[in-house]
C-alpha cells in the first residue's frame, strides 16, 4: 500500500519527466525557427505578387484552373505579356498510365498514373520587363498516384479513376503555385 507521500513523489517524477521533454521540444522548435525553417506548405505569402502572364502552351488543359488558384494567391492575371510583372510559361502537359502489377490471370490489377508539366519564372529585375532565362532549363512538376484496378466492378472503378484523375489535376495546379510563390520569394 502506497502512502500518500509516495503518490506525490511518484508525480513529481512523471512532471518533472514531462517537463524536460518539453523543455527539450521547446530547444528544438526555437532552433528549427530560427534557422528559417518552416513546415512544408508554409510558403511565405508575398506582400504584393503583381500581375502574372500565364504562357500555356497549346494543348494544356490547367489554363482556368491555374488561373483560379493565383488569384486565390493574391496575384492579378495580366492578358498581355507586355503589362505583366512575372511571366509563368506551362507546358508539354504529359497524363500517362503504367502497369505496376498483373495477376495470375494476366489481367491488370494495378496501375500508376501520372499527370506533368514543364514550369519556368521569369520576373522582371530593377524596371525592366521580365524574361525568361534561356541558360535556365524548365522545371518539371509531376503528380504520381496507384490504382487498384478491380475488374469485377468496373463502373465503379471508372468513376474511382476520374476522381482520381481530377484530384491529381487538381494536386497539380497546386504545386505548380507553390513553386511560382517559392521562386518569387527566393528572388526577393
Amino acid at each position: 500500500m502506497q502512502t500518500t507521500t509516495g503518490f506525490l513523489t511518484a508525480g513529481r517524477k512523471r512532471l518533472s519527466r514531462h517537463a524536460g521533454v518539453h523543455s527539450v521540444l521547446l530547444v528544438l522548435l526555437l532552433s528549427a525557427a530560427g534557422c528559417g525553417f518552416q513546415p512544408r506548405g508554409s510558403v511565405t505569402e508575398l506582400a504584393d505578387p503583381g500581375a502574372i502572364f500565364v504562357d500555356i502552351s497549346r494543348g494544356v488543359t490547367l489554363r482556368s484552373d491555374l488561373q483560379v488558384a493565383l488569384q486565390e494567391r493574391a496575384f492579378r492575371i495580366a492578358n498581355n505579356r507586355d503589362v505583366a510583372d512575372i511571366l509563368l510559361r506551362i507546358s508539354e502537359e504529359q497524363q500517362s498510365q503504367r502497369i505496376v502489377s498483373i495477376q495470375s490471370t494476366g489481367r491488370v490489377s494495378e496501375l500508376e498514373l501520372s499527370h506533368a508539366v514543364k514550369m519556368q519564372v521569369a520576373q522582371g529585375q530593377g524596371g525592366e520587363p521580365p524574361a525568361y532565362d534561356p541558360e535556365q532549363p524548365a522545371n518539371r512538376v509531376e503528380v504520381i498516384r496507384e490504382y487498384t484496378n478491380d475488374t469485377r466492378g468496373v463502373l465503379g472503378k471508372e468513376q474511382e479513376a476520374e476522381i482520381l484523375r481530377e484530384e491529381m489535376r487538381q494536386e497539380l495546379v497546386r504545386q505548380v503555385v507553390l513553386r511560382t510563390v517559392a521562386t518569387l520569394v527566393d528572388r526577393r
